[in-house]
């Protein structure tokens, strides 16, 4: 599972879209929204810190934001991408392997005891909301 987990991994996450959209415009965006992200979901965990399920401790405000189990920052920054690519595609193979992706990272969150199912669900929906502001507007 842990190798499913690291699907979610920023780098990653740069790499796998720049290899499929290239330096385009929807590239572009994808990386405006996963900065969004990363701001919104590091400031719910500053704010509202809910201990994971190992127990990680922390000492600081930066360690406190990574001890944080809510919301899944993996969550919705799987979401936010591969939902970026699933609409970049018309190929049905590829965008059920997109889908695939994002269920297993969901599921290697809660298996490998990092998050609470709660936790990967709030960072689904923040995901699904950001990916849909960062479409439309």
């Amino acid at each position: 599972m842990r190798d499913f987990t690291s699907f979610a991994n920023p780098i990653i996450l740069l790499i796998i879209p720049y290899w499929i959209l290239g330096w385009s415009k929807e590239y572009k965006i994808l990386l405006v929204a996963l900065l969004i992200n990363e701001v919104l979901c590091s400031i719910i965990k500053l704010l509202y810190h809910k201990p994971r399920p190992d127990g990680q401790g922390f000492d600081g405000n930066v360690a406190k934001i990574d001890a944080g189990s809510f919301p899944s920052i993996h969550s919705s920054r799987i979401t936010i991408t591969y939902l970026t690519l699933f609409m970049s595609t018309s190929d049905i193979v590829m965008k059920c392997s997109f889908l695939i992706v994002i269920v297993l990272v969901y599921l290697s969150r809660v298996i490998l005891k990092r998050h609470f199912p709660i936790d990967v669900y709030g960072g689904a929906i923040i995901g699904l909301i950001i990916f849909w502001v960062s479409q439309y507007f």
